[in-house]
């Protein structure tokens, strides 16, 4: 009988021994997957960090053609203006209106 309960108790014991040594695999696996899934999630958070910049850098893109768009409408503007198309007739065509009186000065 006790020899019974010597081969009983030993065979217990390499269960335990089993089953510690399951215990040990199961949570290398976990460990695993756990260093896995964090350098994952790194890699994620680099990539998120590197759009976040060039999605700033593409506001101020937006943002600086939004300025150079105003500059030529305001240009256009100006240039469609009778103030402008006053000012070429004088200064580069040499016009005046009807009503206007010239002098030229003269050195003599």
């Amino acid at each position: 009988m006790q020899n019974k309960a010597v081969r009983i108790d030993k065979v217990k014991n390499r269960r335990r021994a089993f089953g510690g040594a399951k215990t040990l695999v199961q949570l290398a696996l976990l460990a695993v997957v756990v260093i896995a899934t964090l350098t994952y999630a790194g890699h994620i958070m680099d990539n998120i960090a590197r759009a976040e910049e060039e999605r700033s850098a593409l506001d101020m893109q937006i943002l600086a053609a939004e300025v150079r768009r105003q500059e030529i409408e305001d240009a256009a503007a100006y240039v469609s203006s009778v103030d402008f198309i006053e000012y070429i007739a004088r200064s580069r065509l040499n016009l005046v209106r009807p009503d206007e009186i010239i002098f030229i000065m003269t050195r003599e």
